[in-house]
């Protein structure tokens, strides 16, 4: 059965009567509801400030206090979609220089199954990237650059193409191709293996697709993880069983895979924009806690993958 509509005032009556949230402002509440949405803000956030004995929210709760931890939450995925965006456009580079200096600039290579790994677990899935290939040069594309090499130059090379491949289609990409490409990608960022690599472009698929359709962010976990690094074990993150216990399917593995894919410069500039965001608002130990951060996370700065 549906539930019946409540206005807005009505659900902050029954934050605060029944829930034991403590609205100082009413209007200002309101205001804030209506440009955020309840949904996006208290079904969102709720659970962080709530007993889970009673349902009700910890003694104390402030509606301001939701309401600062959904602006926290907004403006790290803003800084990390920026630069995972960076990162992206950087492998998406070098996966197209490599594999066009390996193979050639036609192409018809980029379509050729010979340069792919067909195994029982890949074929339907090189055979679907190639689909999206073949689609965006046999139909108009949305995409004016596609269009005029098509036209001009009857060819669409790979560093053209490459650019309209979402990061989880490029991921599948590194995976398929046959080695002697991976590897010289791998090359370009340290000292990645191809497990490492993959593992990297899974996660970073993940989070980007968190952070582009705006759902909560900062205690996000994945179902998998990224491979262990030399960042995990200068950081000296504790384990348990042999497992890392921070850094590994949390928000800072996202900060450890922007590490490796990453210049020297931008990651930097990422550094201190993540640290003057969580110094401006102070989300607290708890919360860094719960996005996996190490007491001592400031210190990847210095370190060299």
């Amino acid at each position: 059965m549906a539930k019946p509509f409540k206005t807005y005032e009505d659900l902050l009556i029954f934050l605060q009567d029944e829930k034991n949230l403590i609205i100082e402002n009413m209007d200002t509440a309101r205001h804030i509801l209506l440009k955020t949405s309840y949904f996006s803000l208290i079904s969102g956030y709720k659970d962080i400030f709530k007993n889970p004995t009673t349902g009700n929210y910890i003694d104390g709760t402030t509606f301001e206090d939701i309401y600062r931890l959904y602006q926290f939450d907004n403006e790290l995925r803003s800084i990390f979609l920026k630069y995972m965006l960076i990162a992206e456009r950087s492998v998406k580079s070098s996966l197209a220089y490599h594999f066009s200096d390996t193979y050639g600039e036609d192409q018809k290579e980029y379509l050729s199954t010979s340069h792919y790994m067909l195994t029982s677990s890949t074929k339907k899935g090189v055979q679907k990237l190639i689909g999206i290939f073949n689609y965006q040069l046999s139909h108009k594309s949305d995409h004016a650059y596609i269009d005029h090499y098509k036209t001009k130059h009857h060819n669409v090379p790979l560093w053209i193409m490459v650019q309209v491949l979402t990061i989880g289609q490029l991921s599948h990409m590194f995976d398929y191709l046959k080695a002697a490409v991976p590897i010289k990608v791998c090359n370009d960022f340290g000292h990645v293996g191809r497990k490492d690599m993959h593992s990297f472009l899974s996660i970073m698929t993940k989070h980007r697709n968190v952070c582009a359709h705006g759902e909560r962010f900062f205690n996000y976990t994945t179902k998998d993880s990224i491979t262990d690094t030399i960042i995990h074990k200068k950081l000296r993150i504790p384990q348990v069983n042999g497992r890392y216990q921070k850094g590994k399917n949390d928000i800072f593995s996202e900060v450890i895979i922007l590490k490796y894919f990453l210049d020297e410069e931008d990651f930097r500039n990422f550094y201190y924009e993540l640290k003057h965001c969580i110094k401006k608002q102070n989300p607290g130990n708890d919360i860094l806690d719960l996005m996996g951060f190490p007491e001592n996370w400031m210190a990847i700065l210095r370190l060299k993958c």
